[in-house]
């Protein structure tokens, strides 16, 4: 009994990362539904492609598909293909599309490959990742801060206990 209608893959245009789990599996409800997975922000690009596969294929919904705290429509797409290959991190491309081993994170810039499919239980869209490029990395992640005039602990060496002292009554 086939349980989806797949529907042509397609690669996503350049889009924001708000959160992802590529770099080992999402097990956060069981080791059965382990996954690896990213939620992006959905661009007007995206949002008429959905609108489109929605129209065409009579879906009742998109899953994964949502408005978070701050308005922004989001997406989150998930794969269990390289769960279930024992594989860690989920293989990603870099802008010239090469194997990297580095993974996005939030604030990161990618294009997605996902294979849409009508999940014929209630005629929804689900959309599978089956590829990630990094385009841009946000590798200045400043948590928040901007730089100033100060110390530079790039190259800090916390000192060593002395550990003779430990022994020595108060």
């Amino acid at each position: 009994m086939n349980m989806m209608m797949k529907i042509n893959a397609f690669t996503t245009e350049t889009l924001d990362v708000i959160w992802a789990h590529l770099h080992a599996p999402d097990d956060k409800f069981g080791e059965d539904s382990s996954n690896h997975n990213i939620t992006i922000i959905v661009d007007d690009e995206l949002q008429k492609k959905l609108d489109e596969m929605v129209s065409e294929n009579n879906a009742s919904r998109i899953n994964g598909l949502k408005v978070d705290d701050e308005g922004r429509t989001t997406l989150k797409v998930k794969s269990k293909a390289f769960v279930k290959k024992n594989v860690r991190t989920f293989p990603c491309r870099d802008a010239h599309a090469n194997r990297t081993d580095a993974v996005p994170f939030g604030g990161d810039k990618v294009r997605l490959r996902l294979a849409p499919a009508i999940l014929t239980r209630d005629d929804s869209l689900s959309l599978y990742l089956n590829g990630c490029q990094i385009i841009e990395k946000n590798i200045m992640d400043t948590g928040g801060f901007d730089a100033t005039d100060g110390f530079d602990g790039s190259n800090f060496i916390p000192p060593v206990e002395d550990k003779e002292d430990e022994d020595l009554p108060i």
